[in-house]
C-alpha cells in the first residue's frame, strides 16, 4: 500500500512541474502584454537639449549671372596660355592654335620646365637670416597642401606644391646641403630650347581687351543680351529662366569679362522676395551674400539692387550686383542661387514640443494670436512652462529642418525663459505645469 501511494506521488511530480512552467510562461506573457499596453496608453516623456545655433535667412532662387563680356575669336585645335579667371591685358596671348595634336604635348611640357626653371631661380634668392621662417613658410605650406587634398580642391594643389618645394630649397641652400642649383637650371635651359624647337612659333590668340579671361570649354553664353533680360518682368524672366537660356561658345577660343561688377538677375516667390526689401519697402540697403550650392559653395558679398513683384503669378524678380569676381563664379550663366539676407543665434526647440496656453491656463488645440507660446520644461521631477517670443515683427519666425530658433532667456526685447542645455519635453501625457514627472 505504502509502494502504491509512493508511486502515484512520483507520478504528480512531473505534471506539477510542468504546469508551474505553463503558468509562469503565462505570467511572463501577462506581463508583456500589461507593459506594452501602458506604453500605448501612457507613453513614456521624451526630452531634447536645447543647444545654441545659428541659422541662416536665405532667399532660394533661380536666375542668370550677367556679366559685361566680348568674345576671343579663334577655333581648330587650341592650346590655352592662360587660365581661367586669369586677369589678362589686351594684346595678351591667351591661346594658340596648332596645326599638329603633337604641339599639344610639346607645350605642356615646355611650361612645366620653364616653371621648374623659375622655382629653381627663386631658390637660389635666400639668405642665412631667414633660417625660421622658412621652417615655419614650409610647415604652413605642408598644411595648406594637405588641406587642399583632404577638402577635395586640387585646383589648390599645385600652388601648395610649388611653395612647399620653394621653402625646401631654400632650406637646403642655407644649411649647405645644396651649394646652388646652377646646374640644375643650366640642363633645364637646355631642355626648354630642344622643346621650343620642336614646337615651333604656333599662331597666337590675343585678348581682345583688359578683363578675365575664361576658355570656350569652361562656360558658354546667354542667348540674350544683358538690357534685355533686366528688362524682362517677373512673369517673362521666369520663362527665360526656365527656357534653357545657356549655348556653347562655338567659333571662339573663349570670351574676356571686363570690370569688376557683374549681375545676377533672379525669380524667388513673392513671400520670400520680402525679405529682400526693408522696413521702407524698399531694396534693403545692407549687403547680402550669394552663393551657388553645388558649383560656388563660397558666400559672396553682394547688393540688391532692384526687387519687382507680380502677386497674380506669386513671384519676385530681382537683381542682386557683386564685385568679387573668381574663376568658378565667371563659368556660370544660368544657375540656381540662395541668397543669405541674414544670420540669428538662438536655441533650436523642437516645432512638435510647442504648446499655446490660453489666459486661463489650460492648453489651446490650434494656434491663436491671443495664445501664449511655449515648450515644457523638465525641471528636477516637476514639468514647468517655459513662454517663449510669439512670432510678430520683432520676432519673425525663424526655422531649420523641423525646429524652431528661440532667443534664450534673458535677451533683450524678449519674454522667452528657456535658458541654454534646457531639458525640453517633446512629447508627453497630460502636461501642464508642475506636473509630477
Amino acid at each position: 500500500m505504502r509502494d502504491s501511494n509512493q508511486n502515484e506521488r512520483s507520478g504528480l511530480r512531473p505534471l506539477t512541474v510542468a504546469a508551474g512552467i505553463i503558468i509562469g510562461f503565462l505570467l511572463l506573457a501577462a506581463v508583456y502584454v500589461v507593459y506594452q499596453s501602458w506604453q500605448v496608453l501612457f507613453p513614456p516623456n521624451t526630452y531634447e537639449t536645447a543647444l545654441l545655433s545659428t541659422v541662416a535667412d536665405t532667399v532660394d532662387a533661380e536666375g542668370v549671372l550677367l556679366f559685361n563680356e566680348t568674345y576671343v575669336s579663334g577655333s581648330g585645335t587650341l592650346g590655352y596660355l592662360a587660365a581661367d579667371g586669369e586677369r589678362v591685358s589686351m594684346g595678351t596671348a591667351v591661346a594658340e592654335v596648332y596645326t599638329d595634336a603633337s604641339q599639344a604635348t610639346l607645350r605642356q611640357q615646355l611650361t612645366q620646365i620653364n616653371d621648374q626653371i623659375d622655382l629653381l631661380q627663386k631658390s637660389q634668392n635666400t639668405s642665412a637670416t631667414q633660417l625660421d621662417s622658412l621652417r615655419k613658410e614650409r610647415s604652413s605650406a605642408l598644411y595648406d597642401l594637405m588641406d587642399a587634398l583632404d577638402q577635395g580642391e586640387y585646383d589648390e594643389t599645385d600652388s601648395g606644391r610649388e611653395n612647399y618645394l620653394l621653402a625646401q630649397n631654400k632650406l637646403w641652400v642655407i644649411t649647405g646641403e645644396v651649394s646652388s642649383f646652377s646646374d640644375q637650371i643650366a640642363a633645364l635651359v637646355q631642355q626648354s630650347s630642344d622643346v621650343q624647337a620642336r614646337l615651333g612659333t604656333p599662331t597666337q590668340i590675343t585678348a581682345p581687351q583688359t578683363g578675365y579671361f575664361i576658355r570656350s570649354t569652361s562656360s558658354g553664353r546667354l542667348n540674350a543680351g544683358m538690357d534685355d533680360i533686366l528688362a524682362l518682368s517677373p512673369s517673362g524672366l521666369k520663362a527665360y529662366v526656365e527656357s534653357d537660356p545657356q549655348i556653347a561658345l562655338d567659333g571662339c577660343a573663349g570670351k574676356i569679362v571686363s570690370g569688376f561688377t557683374w549681375y545676377y538677375a533672379g525669380v524667388c516667390s513673392a513671400k520670400q522676395g520680402e525679405k529682400l526689401l526693408g522696413q521702407d519697402g524698399k531694396p534693403i540697403k545692407g549687403s547680402v551674400q550669394i552663393r551657388f550650392p553645388g558649383q560656388v559653395e563660397t558666400a559672396l558679398k553682394a547688393k540688391v539692387t532692384d526687387v519687382v513683384f507680380d502677386e497674380a503669378n506669386d513671384i519676385a524678380r530681382f537683381v542682386l550686383s557683386c564685385e568679387v569676381i573668381n574663376g568658378d563664379v565667371l563659368r556660370l550663366n544660368r544657375a540656381d542661387a540662395q541668397i543669405i539676407v541674414g544670420e540669428s543665434t538662438g536655441l533650436l526647440v523642437p516645432a512638435a514640443a510647442i504648446h499655446y496656453l490660453k489666459e486661463d491656463g489650460t492648453e489651446a488645440e490650434t494656434q491663436g494670436e491671443n495664445y501664449i507660446p511655449g515648450v515644457y520644461i523638465k525641471y528636477g521631477n516637476l514639468a514647468r512652462f517655459c513662454k517663449i517670443d510669439p512670432v510678430d515683427e520683432d520676432h519673425p519666425l525663424i526655422t531649420q529642418d523641423d525646429y524652431v530658433l528661440v532667443l534664450p532667456s534673458g535677451t533683450a526685447n524678449s519674454v522667452s525663459q528657456v535658458r541654454l542645455y534646457d531639458e525640453i519635453i517633446v512629447s508627453g501625457q497630460n502636461l501642464y505645469d508642475g506636473k509630477l514627472l
